[in-house]
C-alpha cells in the first residue's frame, strides 16, 4: 500500500512539474511575440514618418536633469509636418527670453539610418518655419525608448529622453477644409 501511495505521489509530482514548465515556456513565447509586434509597429512608424515622441526628461548643462510631463512635452512627425512643444532650460542667444520651444513647421532632409546590430534607428532632420529652424536628431531603440537632441542658432544644444508612440492610420474623409477625420493633431490625447 505504501508503494502504491509513493508511486501515485511521484506521478502527481512529475506531472505538476511538466505543467509548470509548459506554462513558463508559453509565457515567454507570448512575451517574445509581444516584443516582436511592438518592434514591427515602431519600424512601421519610423519608415512612414508618422509618430509622436513623448518627452519625459530634459538634460541640460552640466549634467542636470528635469522631469517633464509627456502630455505637454512632445515632438510630432507626420509626413512632412512637424510640431515641437518642449520645455527649455539653458543659454539663449536672442534678446527675447525662451522658456519653451513651440513650433509648427515642415521637416526637410529627413534621413533614417538603421543600426540593425543594436536594433536602433537614427533619424536626422531639420524642422523649418520661416526663419526659425531646429536640427532634430533622434535615436530610437527597439523598445520605443528615444533620445532626442535639439539644436538651433538661438539656443544651446538640448537633450531629452522619451518614448515613441505611433500615430493612428489616417481616415481622410474631409468634413470641411482643413478638418479631416483621422487628422493626427486631433487624434492626440493632448490639447494643443
Amino acid at each position: 500500500m505504501k508503494k502504491l501511495f509513493v508511486i501515485i505521489m511521484t506521478f502527481v509530482f512529475i506531472s505538476s512539474c511538466s505543467t509548470t514548465k509548459e506554462a513558463k515556456s508559453s509565457d515567454s513565447e507570448l512575451r517574445n511575440d509581444k516584443k516582436i509586434e511592438e518592434q514591427a509597429f515602431i519600424k512601421k512608424a519610423v519608415e512612414s514618418k508618422r509618430f509622436v515622441i513623448k518627452l519625459e526628461k530634459l538634460y541640460f548643462m552640466y549634467g542636470r536633469t528635469a522631469d517633464l510631463l509627456p502630455s505637454y512635452n512632445y515632438i510630432i512627425i507626420d509626413g512632412n509636418k512637424a510640431i515641437i512643444s518642449a520645455a527649455y532650460l539653458g543659454r539663449q542667444y536672442d534678446t527675447k527670453a525662451i522658456a519653451g520651444i513651440n513650433m509648427h513647421g515642415k521637416t526637410t532632409d529627413y534621413e533614417v539610418t538603421s543600426i540593425l546590430s543594436k536594433g536602433k534607428y537614427e533619424i536626422k532632420t531639420k524642422v523649418i518655419n520661416g526663419s526659425d529652424s531646429f536640427d532634430l536628431n533622434l535615436i530610437i531603440g527597439k523598445s520605443g525608448s528615444c533620445n532626442v537632441s535639439l539644436s538651433s542658432l538661438m539656443i544651446d544644444n538640448v537633450n531629452y529622453r522619451g518614448y515613441l508612440v505611433p500615430l493612428k492610420e489616417k481616415n481622410t474623409v474631409p468634413l470641411h477644409k482643413g478638418n479631416e477625420i483621422g487628422d493626427p493633431i486631433s487624434d492626440l490625447p493632448v490639447s494643443l
